[in-house]
C-alpha cells in the first residue's frame, strides 16, 4: 500500500510542487523503504524522524501541515482560479487537479503504523486530535469522501485568499532575495495616532477606495521626521487586513528593481500596497526613473491593484539646486532637467503634509503613551520633564514623545 501511495505521488502533476516540501520529501524516503527487510534500516529511521522533527518545529500535526501545503500551493489550477475563476479552467486542468487532489487525500490518511512506526505521540502528530495552532480555512477537507468533487469550494478559496506567499503573508518585503514574507509584522493601530486627523482622513479614504476596487491615487506623504508617517502607513494593515490588504516594503536602493516587482504582482488578485519609507534621490542618482515609469510612463498600464506609498522628509524627492533653477552650468537646456526632477513627486496623486507637532499636541502624545504604559507620574512634572527632554534632543516630534516615555522606565 505504501509503495502504491509512493508511486501515485510520483505522478502528481498540478501539485508537483509539494514534492520538494521537506516533510513530504522525509515521508517518501520512508515510503520507498518500507518493506519489512529495511523498516529498521539506518536511511528509514534518519528520514521517518527528519519528518516528525519538522512536524515538531512547525508546532502542527502533519494533517494541518498538508492543508497548508494545499491552501498555499502556486500552481497552475490555482491560479486560473484566483484570477479568472473556476470556470474558465479547461477540463483537463481540472481533470488533473482532481486527480491530484485525491491522491494527497490518500497522503492525508497514512498511518504510521503503515510506515512500520508506532507510538501513541506520532500517532497524535498524525491525526485531526492533535492541538494544531489555529482552524485551518481548509478544514473542511477532513469530513469530504472525495476531495476531487472539492474543487469549486478550492476555487473560491483561492479567490478570496489568494496563493502562493501573497497567500501566506499580509505583510512582506522586496530586495535583493526576492519576496520573503514577514512573520511578525509591526501592526499599529491608527488610533494610537493623536492629531493629524485631516492626514488620517485623506489616507483612509484613498486605501478604502482603492481595497473596494475603485480609483485611486499613489500617496507620497510628506513632512518632518518623526511625526508618524511610516506608523500611518504600516496601520492600514491592521486597519483593512479584513479587505485582503497586502503591504510590501521595498527599500530606498531597490527601487531601481521595482518594475520586476510590479510585473511579478500584476499576477495576483489581491490589493497590493508598495511601501517605500524614507524616499528621496542625489541629484546624480538615476534609480528614480524605474519609479517614474512604474507608477506612469509605460507602455503597460499600471494594475488597479497596485499603489506605491512612500514616505519622505523631502517634497520634491530630489534634491534641487538654485542653478538648476537659474540656468547657470554647463547644461544647455537646463530647464529640461528640472523639470524631470519634478515630475517624480507629480506622479503621485496624492500628497499629504505632516508639519511638526505644537507643543500641546507633543505632551497630549506624551501623556496618552504613559496612560498606555500605567506609568504613575506627577502631571507637572511629566510636563516639565518631556519639555527638558525634546529641547535637549531632537524636537517636538511622535518619535521624540516615544523616546522620552521609554526614558522614563
Amino acid at each position: 500500500m505504501t509503495a502504491d501511495l509512493n508511486y501515485k505521488l510520483s505522478c502528481l502533476t498540478v501539485y508537483r510542487s509539494l514534492l520538494q516540501d521537506p516533510v513530504l520529501l522525509a515521508l517518501r524516503r520512508c515510503l520507498e523503504h518500507s518493506d519489512a527487510d529495511s523498516l529498521r534500516s539506518l536511511a528509514v529511521a534518519d528520514a521517518w524522524h527528519t519528518a516528525v522533527h519538522l512536524l515538531l518545529k512547525a508546532g502542527v500535526s502533519f494533517r494541518h501541515y498538508l492543508l497548508d501545503l494545499i491552501a498555499y500551493d502556486d500552481n497552475p489550477f490555482s491560479r486560473q482560479c484566483e484570477l479568472y475563476g473556476l470556470e474558465s479552467c479547461p477540463a483537463a486542468l481540472r481533470q488533473l487537479a482532481a486527480r491530484d487532489l485525491r491522491i494527497l487525500q490518500e497522503l492525508y490518511h497514512l498511518s504510521p503504523a503503515a510506515c512500520g512506526f508506532a507510538g501513541q505521540e506520532i500517532e497524535l502528530l498524525f491525526s485531526d486530535q492533535h492541538p494544531s495552532r489555529d482552524n485551518h480555512s481548509l478544514a473542511v477537507l477532513k469530513s469530504c469522501q472525495d476531495w476531487g468533487e472539492q474543487l469549486p469550494f478550492l476555487a473560491e478559496h483561492y479567490r478570496r485568499h489568494s496563493r502562493g506567499m501573497m497567500a501566506r503573508y499580509r505583510a512582506l518585503t522586496w530586495g535583493s532575495d526576492g519576496l520573503q514574507g514577514v512573520t511578525q509584522p509591526d501592526l499599529p493601530r491608527m488610533s494610537d495616532l493623536l492629531g493629524y486627523e485631516s492626514q488620517k482622513e485623506q489616507i483612509l479614504a484613498n486605501t478604502r477606495q482603492f481595497v473596494q476596487g475603485k480609483p485611486a491615487n499613489n500617496v507620497l506623504l510628506y513632512g518632518s521626521r518623526g511625526t508618524g508617517k511610516s506608523t500611518m502607513v504600516k496601520s492600514l494593515l491592521r486597519e483593512f487586513w479584513e479587505e485582503g490588504l497586502r503591504l510590501v516594503e521595498v527599500a530606498r536602493d531597490q527601487v531601481e528593481y521595482l518594475p520586476g516587482l510590479v510585473a511579478y504582482l500584476r499576477e495576483y488578485r489581491v490589493p497590493v500596497i508598495i511601501y517605500i519609507d524614507d524616499l528621496s534621490f542625489e541629484d546624480y542618482e538615476t534609480g528614480y526613473k524605474g519609479l517614474k515609469a512604474v507608477m506612469e510612463g509605460r507602455l503597460q498600464c499600471q494594475s488597479e491593484r497596485i499603489l506605491i506609498y512612500a514616505t519622505s522628509n523631502r517634497r520634491h524627492l530630489i534634491k534641487e539646486y538654485f542653478a538648476d533653477r537659474s540656468g547657470l552650468g554647463e547644461e544647455v537646456h537646463a530647464q529640461d532637467t528640472m523639470q524631470e526632477k519634478l515630475s517624480l513627486a507629480d506622479r503621485f496623486g496624492l500628497t499629504i503634509t505632516f508639519p511638526p507637532p505644537g507643543q500641546q499636541l507633543y505632551l497630549q502624545i506624551v501623556e496618552h503613551l504613559v496612560r498606555e504604559r500605567g506609568i504613575e507620574i506627577d502631571p507637572e512634572l511629566l510636563r516639565k520633564k518631556a519639555l527638558e527632554w525634546e529641547r535637549a534632543h531632537h524636537g517636538r516630534s511622535g518619535r521624540t514623545a516615544h523616546q522620552f516615555v521609554n526614558s522614563l522606565g
